[in-house]
């Protein structure tokens, strides 16, 4: 640590080689993953911005507002090994494995009409009116 240098490292991550960059802490050792130089591209020249349709930012907002909750870590699982496992153990238990049909290609739909939607779905009860009280500001 009192080189401050870092190391460079190579493994195998899924079926794909990826770069690592080892930094050493005070409490142990902190792995960061990187891009090979081809994998980096130039960020145009220009980016024009696009014009912002008032009504569809404000319909993204109120979706926004009506999901937002605090992060849970278990709510999320590496749902790829959980099926690898899966059909690892039917082997192991003399059972046939067929691969899955491809889904069919889905209809296109109305963004819009699909934000709305989704919004209609997470909208909070609404709570019976009672005299306001205005919140003081300090």
């Amino acid at each position: 640590m009192d080189e401050q240098k870092i190391a460079i490292a190579k493994t195998v991550l899924g079926t794909k080689d990826t770069l690592l960059a080892l930094i050493p802490r005070e409490d142990g050792l902190l792995v960061q993953t990187m891009f090979y130089e081809e994998e980096v591209k130039e960020l145009p020249k220009s980016n024009p911005k696009q014009p912002v349709n008032e009504a569809e930012l404000d319909i993204a907002k109120t979706l926004i507002k009506s999901i937002d909750k605090p992060f849970d870590s278990s709510m999320y699982h590496d749902e790829y090994q959980a099926r690898l496992k899966e059909l690892i153990s039917q082997k192991i238990a003399g059972k046939e494995v067929v691969s899955p049909m491809s889904e069919p290609k889905g209809t296109v739909i109305d963004l819009m009409e699909a934000l709305q939607k989704s919004i209609e779905q997470n909208k909070p009860a609404q709570p019976k009116k009672t005299a306001s009280r205005k919140k003081a500001v300090v």
